[in-house]
């Protein structure tokens, strides 16, 4: 065994030496004449380029891979980022909606309401009595905002009820079918004088009090007739649509102007004292 590897080893050195002989010289040529030498030069880096790109591989395939999850960490990200503003943005458009919605509602309620001797000031409907047949309602004004008892409530240009308590941040009003409340009204059609009284919710009312020959029939609608002096003349208040005789008894039932279901804003009204303007 010994003799082998003594033998070996003059070879292996005699080999190592002419390698290196031969690179000296292939250094003297290049760098005498570069040119010269560029085939072996190509030659040589297409068969080193294999085990360059093998020892190269692992590191390129990590820096790859963790690009790549990064990059879809990061498109995570950006799409829950993108997600919530999408969410806000809608919820910012329905409110824009809501209140373009009211402003509507309150341009078509003031334009409709008559202005001359009166000013208005718009309230939202907070609370409805539960009770089915009363017809009580919230609203989000009281006596810091002037509101006071007995004060008109319109919903445009016609009544909607009277304001019954206040307290300093709000107030209930009782509307024209609580079966507690009756108006003083006048067919718009003859003049004809009598009082409309409520029933409850989703009842009609009841005109009474007509006289004997009265000639109302359906389609007639009857307004505030001022008397009594609390509603101002002139506002809608139901329109007839049903006329029995019985006994020689006429029951006349018209149904309110106002779809108090689905009111949520209305206008409480200040009459102007010495024509001075009232403003709310």
């Amino acid at each position: 065994m010994n003799d082998v590897n003594y033998h070996a080893t003059p070879g292996f050195s005699f080999r190592f030496m002419v390698l290196i002989l031969g690179a000296l010289v292939l250094m003297a040529v290049d760098n005498r004449n570069a040119a010269a030498l560029a085939p072996v030069r190509t030659i040589a880096t297409m068969m080193v380029y294999p085990l360059l790109y093998s020892v190269d591989f692992p590191q390129r395939a990590y820096q790859r891979s963790s690009g790549f999850f990064s990059a879809q960490s990061q498109l995570s990200e950006e799409n829950l980022v993108l997600k919530q503003e999408v969410q806000v943005y809608s919820a910012q458009q329905q409110d824009l909606n809501v209140v373009q919605a009211e402003n509507q509602r309150l341009r078509a309620m003031l334009n409709a309401a008559p202005r001359d001797g009166y000013t208005f000031s718009m309230a939202e409907v907070l609370q409805v009595a539960q009770d089915p047949v009363r017809g009580l309602v919230t609203l989000n004004k009281g006596s810091r905002d002037g509101v006071k008892e007995s004060q008109v409530v319109l919903d445009g240009n016609n009544i909607y009820g009277q304001v019954v308590t206040v307290t300093p941040f709000d107030s209930t009003v009782m509307q024209l079918i609580d079966r507690e409340h009756s108006i003083p009204v006048q067919n718009q059609r003859t003049g004809e004088r009598g009082l409309a009284d409520g029933y409850g919710r989703g009842m009609p009312m009841e005109i009474k009090n007509l006289a004997a020959l009265s000639t109302v029939k359906e389609g007639d609608v009857f307004i505030s007739s001022g008397l009594g002096g609390l509603f101002p003349a002139g506002f809608q208040v139901a329109k007839v649509f049903r006329v029995e005789f019985k006994q020689g008894n006429m029951t006349i039932l018209a149904m309110p102007l106002v779809d108090y279901e689905a009111v949520r804003e209305v206008l409480l009204v200040w009459k102007k004292a010495g024509g001075e303007v009232d403003a709310r």
